[in-house]
């Protein structure tokens, strides 16, 4: 793999024959049999299962004999097995087919010299219309960099319920050396653990949905070693990871947690959502967009970005914008409370960076501990951002250039703005300055038309007699 920049259905006894459009239909009336016709065991071609002799061929063999049936038949891992493997074993090029493997690991041990996930423990390139169902995937000795589960070139697929432990790169990846190239896939369901990156995409329409992506770094050797501070050359970095060039990426409902750097890392990708995750002690950000890093996006941007109903707390920075242009931040809680081992970092709540432009961040809850620190922050250099209805809870809560519109509660009954307030239909105003000196002119407002253009100034005078 190319160097990155930054359930059951089908318990023995229970399946059929019957595959219509990469789902599995059951029937009770095959109770009796292990494996239905349509389909293959691993075991039929020699594999052993017993987590000491190598399967790596035996499993390929099984592979290759479902592809050469006409239509293709679907591969069945049997439960209560450890299948070792030493090499990438592949799935390519086959149709409407399935890969159960639920209470069964394929386990990579010795495995082939593979750097920055050049090789995967599964390879599935060139199909459509499947399904990955229930199967482990575990790297016993973590010598090489592999992936667990990579998806290439294909189209149609769920992966679901599948579990990737200790794999040193990707746990469940979509990629492809040209962005956009697998379209169509579900990941759901699935756990990645101890892996470099959870779960991670450059493709299209890809949903990450309901999965839990631990790598506990905190508890690690690693961590240990290094003193609690991460560093460049960790073995963990990001949970689930949007790459340049991805295009109609969902990330929802997940569970993420103490990540080596950040929850949910994206780059210079279009039209995603990232919506209703759990992100909890990493390392770095909950959520960051990054459009600044990748080409293949237009003005070098994520363009179309929505991040809403996310709960983030206790990570190194919690919602990090960084070129980025269409951005909605709305309905988050967002926390680093007294109490949490990074209540007093120097990182905002949210931030809005570096060539970032019409944003609108909108009815977010955010409680900084830090004293000193903005909740929420704009860069100078970012246009076209609106904070609004925002609760807040810091000793500072804004830390914006002036041009930004702010719209807060500014105490019981009262709102607060920044920026020109235009109302097509008049306006009302009360005088909140203390009065001193009768007839005194203690404020001036400035009116401006339902265009913008200024209309002058109004004198507001004290009133006491």
């Amino acid at each position: 793999m190319e160097s990155l920049s930054r359930r059951r259905a089908l318990r023995a006894g229970v399946v059929t024959s019957a595959l219509i459009g990469g789902v599995v239909a059951s029937s009770p009336a095959e109770a009796a049999a292990p494996v239905s016709d349509g389909w293959i065991s691993v075991t039929d071609h020699g594999a052993v299962g017993d987590g000491v002799a190598d399967d790596t061929a035996a499993i390929q063999a099984a592979f290759t004999a479902a592809g050469a049936s006409t239509p293709n038949r679907s591969i069945y891992f049997p439960a209560g097995r450890t299948f070792k493997i030493s090499d990438q074993v592949t799935v390519a090029g086959l149709t409407d087919f399935a890969i159960s493997g639920y209470g069964a690991t394929l386990e990579l041990a010795g495995g082939a010299a593979s750097a920055m996930g050049a090789r995967a423990v599964l390879l599935i390139t060139g199909c459509l219309r499947f399904k990955v169902l229930g199967l482990a995937i575990h790297d016993r000795d973590r010598a090489q960099q592999y992936n667990g589960l990579r998806i290439s070139t294909s189209s149609a697929g769920v992966v679901d319920g599948v579990i990737v432990r200790d794999v040193r790169f990707n746990g469940i990846v979509v990629f492809d050396s040209a962005p956009r190239g697998s379209d169509d896939i579900v990941i759901t369901n699935c756990t990645t653990e101890g892996t470099r990156f959870g779960i991670s995409t450059n493709g299209k329409d890809v949903r990450i949905v309901n999965n839990h992506v631990a790598m506990d770094w905190l508890s690690t050797d690693e961590a240990d070693n290094k003193g609690g501070v991460w560093s460049a050359p960790s073995d963990y970095y990001d949970g689930i990871c949007v790459w340049d060039g991805a295009d109609r990426t969902i990330v929802s409902g997940n569970t993420i947690t103490e990540c080596g750097q950040a929850g949910v890392y994206t780059q210079g990708c279009t039209n995603l959502v990232v919506t209703g995750n759990t992100v909890i002690g990493c390392q770095l950000r909950g959520i960051e967009v990054d459009g600044t890093l990748g080409n293949t996006m237009p003005n070098n941007r994520a363009i179309g970005v929505t991040i809403t109903g996310n709960t983030v707390t206790n990570c190194v920075g919690h919602i990090n914008l960084v070129g980025a242009r269409d951005v909605s931040v709305v309905g988050n809680r967002i926390e680093n409370p007294p109490g949490t081992s990074k209540p007093t970092r120097d990182v905002s709540g949210i931030a809005v960076n570096l060539r970032t432009s019409e944003v609108v961040v909108m009815g977010n809850h955010v409680r900084q501990a830090h004293p000193t620190f903005p909740a929420i922050y704009v860069e100078g250099a970012c246009t076209d951002v609106t904070l609004a209805w925002n609760t807040v809870e810091a000793a500072v809560p804004y830390q914006a250039p002036t041009e930004t519109v702010i719209i807060h509660r500014s105490g019981p009954g009262q709102v607060k703005t920044t920026g020109k307030l235009i109302a097509g239909g008049g306006i009302g105003v009360g005088n909140s300055v203390a009065a001193t000196n009768p007839g005194a002119v203690v404020r001036k407002i400035e009116v401006f038309s339902s265009t913008g253009t200024s209309l002058g100034w109004i004198p507001v005078y004290n009133s006491i007699a």
